[in-house]
């Protein structure tokens, strides 16, 4: 029969059960359906033998017909190779070739490494790094004292937010943030109780919280990360990743997936957000990623997606001495 089925044009795969009963040879059926397979072409032929001995040898006799204990897994692995098939069919895209300063920051890296094997950027190295790359940041200053605090608050503008300059910290975990702070008492306040040096920066409202960010795995090398953003970013998970450099095509596909695609698209009549500027973030952040394998790990979150651009508010990144990967792209 499976000759028969395999020439059927409307039959584009087929996975063979089989239940073993009394009489009957498995070794037989096994080299049954390898011989049958060999009719297959290019159509996948899977296999599941419903027996405690598993699969007989003769599966692999002739056409090496892969074998599965249970039918849910061959239909799984069928719809995994169907779904990579149908991904590398797809146009690859354009990689992007944003100006850059890749001196500095490759300057900045050195500079913090130095003779360490990893360590945090401060605010001001982390400025300087990705403005390096065009990544677009809120304004910010550094204050030392809490008088310098109301100096930068005057300079921004009211209201302002206050956070903490300790690198790598999770400003909201460890209380290290005030929000909305509309005058000079309440700076002073808050650069007191929060623990000097602060960071200033102006309140920007609206906007969908995003989280964008870069991660080295040790097999595959870079990944860009993009997911819904703000306070709850682990509790809701959802990000998604993409192997870099990105492609136009990659960075969209990325942009769009998942919950943070709603969000961009305008969740429950909120408006859009610019697409366009956060596939350029995405790109340049993917380019950092791929040009500086030191950045073991970067965050921005929040990146406030607003109707005519996007801006990361927040932002933390950590460098590694890094052992050479294999690219795992092609392009």
């Amino acid at each position: 029969a499976l000759p028969v089925v395999l020439q059927d044009p409307n039959v584009d795969a087929v996975i063979v059960i089989f239940v073993p009963v009394v009489g009957i040879d498995e070794a037989e059926v096994g080299a049954a359906i390898s011989r049958g397979a060999t009719a297959a072409g290019e159509k996948p032929v899977l296999c599941t033998f419903l027996s405690a001995r598993g699969a007989p040898p003769a599966l692999r006799s002739a056409a090496n017909v892969p074998s599965f204990s249970y039918p849910e897994a061959a239909a799984r692995a069928l719809g995994r190779a169907a779904e990579r098939g149908e991904w590398l069919h797809r146009p690859a895209g354009t990689l992007p070739h944003p100006e850059v300063d890749a001196r500095t920051a490759a300057r900045v890296i050195d500079d913090v490494l130095g003779d360490r094997e990893e360590a945090w950027l401060d605010p001001p190295q982390t400025r300087a790094l990705l403005d390096a790359y065009g990544i677009p940041l809120v304004p910010e200053r550094v204050a030392r004292t809490a008088d310098d605090a109301v100096a930068a608050a005057r300079e921004l503008g009211f209201p302002v937010v206050v956070k903490t300059a300790t690198a790598g910290a999770h400003k909201t975990e460890s209380g290290g943030v005030a929000l909305n702070l509309a005058d000079e008492a309440a700076v002073r306040s808050a650069a007191e109780r929060i623990g000097l040096p602060v960071l200033v920066q102006p309140m920007v409202r609206g906007g969908a919280e995003l989280l964008a960010g870069v991660v080295q795995d040790p097999v595959f090398g870079p990944l860009v990360a993009f997911g819904p953003g703000g306070v709850f970013a682990e509790l809701i998970g959802q990000a998604q990743f993409q192997l870099a450099p990105l492609t136009d095509l990659d960075a969209r596909e990325l942009l769009r997936g998942g919950k943070a695609g709603r969000l961009v698209a305008g969740f429950r009549g909120n408006p859009p957000a610019d697409e366009n500027a956060l596939v350029d973030l995405l790109e340049r952040l993917s380019v950092l990623a791929h040009e500086h394998p030191e950045i073991a790990e970067l965050d921005l979150n929040p990146v406030l997606a607003l109707p005519d651009r996007a801006v990361a508010v927040d932002a933390r990144v950590r460098v590694a001495r890094h052992a050479p990967t294999a690219r795992a792209k092609s392009w």
